[in-house]
């Protein structure tokens, strides 16, 4: 086999379509892998496309089918099935043996469907493929990581527990499940691609039909989003502080942590918990490649780059994993980062009594919204997802005013 930095097979990536640019590049990825002699080829056929497997059979190279699609789950199984091609050229001596083989195995001719596995069965084969997958971030799911765990109950499990587990695999229960839930909504869709799911692990073809004819169309969204502009979100930081500053009885620390906080939502457009996943708050962060990016607290930092990690402080995974996040500063604004006191800026203590992901989620948005509420009096204000949305918006308006000077 040809060296290669990752190896990948069918059970370390999940089932599903991915863009066509990236799909040519893994494809690309993996013929590099195949075994010496045996080769992969794109069929595009009216049907859709597919993949050929490549090889010398007697004195011509020919193109087999091998019963795989031009899907992500496709070429990686074509590989593991080019493999397997190697290992049977060297073993058969004739060839009626290797195409008697090559159709059995290969394209699984007169194989028995088993149509009697049950919910139970079926769902472990998906919780099996999942903690052999990697995350969208690149990362090998781990059992034991809360935040892993949380995101297999999120995305399948919530749904699977409600199917009757010693019952075969049927399209009444499952639809039984998915009717429970409010059509158009987000929950609704989850949980039919949840179903699609185990319908394509266990290979029935006629239960992904059924579920492939349900329209899963969000229509249904949240109605109470709030919004805040930066004027109101800087007197309220101006309000809040001077509160604390005559009134002893308020903790000015904590809420100079916590506006520090909002503060980097507002600039930097991060979630909530990703705020305590910076990694150069107040020392400077090298990367892989060696290259020293400086703390925000660095007082001569004048691109004020902000490094967000996979982890955060609280011991939960990032949704983005890592990245670097450029201050998003309005020309109206330009001494944003200093109002905002970024580069003195200081986490807050989170004291947590569970390391459950769920509920420090859940927690750091209750203290928040507390905060929130006693600061404001009332309930004007209290979604730090508003400010997320206020960092897009000088991100747009930042967009919009550099086209016209380009223009200009």
């Amino acid at each position: 086999m040809r060296e290669t930095e990752k190896q990948f097979t069918a059970s370390n990536l999940s089932n599903r379509l991915i863009g066509y640019e990236r799909l040519l590049a893994l494809f690309k990825e993996i013929q590099k892998q195949t075994p010496k002699g045996v080769g992969l080829k794109r069929d595009v056929k009216a049907s859709g496309t597919y993949i050929l497997l490549q090889f010398k059979l007697g004195d011509k190279r020919v193109g087999k089918a091998c019963n795989c699609d031009f899907t992500e789950i496709g070429i990686v199984k074509a590989l593991e099935k080019a493999n397997k091609v190697s290992e049977a050229l060297t073993k058969f001596s004739s060839e009626t043996e290797f195409c008697d083989w090559y159709d059995t195995v290969i394209l699984e001719n007169n194989q028995v469907r088993n149509d009697l596995i049950t919910f139970g069965e079926a769902i472990k084969l998906v919780e099996d493929s999942y903690w052999n997958s990697y995350t969208k971030k690149r990362q090998q799911r781990d059992r034991n990581n809360p935040s892993h765990q949380s995101c297999w109950y999120d995305t399948y499990g919530m749904f699977y527990k409600l199917l009757p587990a010693n019952n075969t695999v049927n399209y009444k229960d499952i639809k039984a499940v998915i009717d429970s839930k409010e059509r158009g909504t987000k929950v609704f869709k989850l949980c039919v691609c949840a179903m699609k799911k185990l319908a394509e692990i266990v290979d029935n073809v006629k239960l992904r039909d059924e579920l492939a004819k349900i329209d899963v169309t969000q229509t249904k969204f949240k109605e109470n989003l709030q919004s805040i502009s930066l004027d109101d979100f800087l007197n309220l930081r101006e309000s809040v502080i001077t509160e604390a500053l005559n009134d002893h009885r308020c903790n000015l620390e904590s809420r100079q942590c916590w506006l520090f906080v909002f503060s980097m939502q507002v600039i930097y457009g991060m979630r909530l918990h990703e705020v305590f996943a910076v990694q150069n708050i107040n020392q400077p962060y090298k990367t892989k490649d060696g290259v020293i990016i400086a703390a925000l607290n660095d007082p001569n930092n004048k691109e004020m780059i902000a490094v967000v990690g996979d982890k955060t402080l609280l011991g939960t995974t990032t949704k983005t994993g890592y990245r670097l996040a450029r201050p998003m500063v309005p020309p109206t604004y330009p001494d944003l980062i200093e109002k905002l006191d970024i580069k003195s800026g200081k986490l807050p203590t989170v004291e947590l009594n569970s390391e459950n992901p769920g509920f420090v989620r859940k927690y750091l948005s209750d203290i928040a919204r507390k905060s929130l509420v006693r600061w404001t009096k009332d309930t004007r204000f209290t979604q730090t997802h508003a400010l997320r949305h206020l960092a897009n918006r000088l991100y747009l308006k930042l967009k919009t005013e550099a086209l016209q000077v380009n223009m200009n």
